[in-house]
């Protein structure tokens, strides 16, 4: 589902709050006086138990303060200003629905709550499942994922291969496996699912994204479909474990240095033995 970007940019040229506001202000005023309420009962039970000498419950609620500011501060750094900050540079990958209901305060929010051990919880109504959810702020924040800068330097490569293009029986001017290990090593998850502008977007194969390039060679190779236990779960194309990124990059990378190659066992045989003794080396010392 696309993310509504201008909503996000108006929302964030309009909060009632600044630089200095408290981090228990930026999730709107119903979650605000329940922090506020929080604290209030734990500061009076530690003024409490310090009237009558319980220390222990003094020492507890005392840590049930620092822990609630820890738990609010991290919402505020690690998710709400890295939320406005990187509206425009997050990959596709990282699911950020949720994340934009609540950082935009929308009427899907149903406010915060507090697990049993503190951790505060955002309550969200997710109609793709049709009811509330209640993430945490790691839950939401492992779903940041930017784009980085991964076109400019494969752009580049492909030029430099092209310049260099093996007409005379030179090698290529770089390591391929090298270097295609190394960025999928980096971006494998934005080179998965975002727009790859050195890709064609009228190419009806890609429309300028790898993706759907890799589904139709695999398609390709079984007859015009894709296999029935072929794996579609994006994680599933970590370079980690498995090879379709690295082979499709690759392969497009060996095309702009020779573009016959295909057409050549002997050395379509030498480029595919190299670089898999490449990609086996890369990923132990990874």
């Amino acid at each position: 589902m696309a993310r509504n970007k201008e909503e996000l940019y108006t929302y964030y040229e309009n909060v009632p709050y600044g630089d200095d506001s408290y981090s228990s202000e930026i999730h709107g005023p119903v979650s605000q006086e329940i922090i506020d309420n929080r604290v209030k009962h734990f500061v009076e039970a530690n003024s409490a138990a310090i009237k009558v000498g319980d220390m222990d419950m003094a020492n507890k609620t005392e840590k049930a303060v620092h822990h609630l500011y820890k738990e609010v501060a991290n919402a505020d750094k690690s998710m709400k200003q890295e939320h406005a900050m990187t509206i425009d540079s997050q990959s596709n990958y990282g699911d950020m629905y949720l994340m934009d209901k609540i950082c935009t305060e929308g009427p899907d929010f149903k406010g915060i709550s507090f697990r049993e051990d503190g951790k505060m919880l955002f309550n969200v109504f997710d109609d793709r499942v049709g009811e509330v959810v209640s993430p945490t702020t790691e839950d939401l924040t492992k779903e940041f994922v930017e784009i980085g800068d991964w076109m400019r330097p494969l752009m580049e490569a492909k030029q430099e291969l092209i310049n260099a293009r093996n007409d005379r029986g030179n090698p290529p001017p770089f390591d391929i496996p090298y270097f295609v290990n190394g960025k999928l090593k980096r971006y494998w998850k934005s080179i998965l699912t975002d727009v790859d502008e050195t890709l064609d977007p009228n190419d009806p194969r890609s429309n300028g994204y790898r993706l759907q390039l890799v589904l139709n060679d695999a398609a390709d190779e079984n007859g015009g479909v894709l296999p029935e236990d072929y794996n579609l779960d994006k994680e599933s194309f970590n370079p980690e474990f498995d090879t379709r990124l690295f082979k499709n990059i690759s392969e497009e990378l060996w095309r702009a240095f020779d573009p016959n190659i295909d057409k050549d066992p002997e050395t379509e045989s030498k480029r595919t033995k190299a670089e898999e003794l490449m990609s086996r080396m890369n990923q132990s010392n990874a």
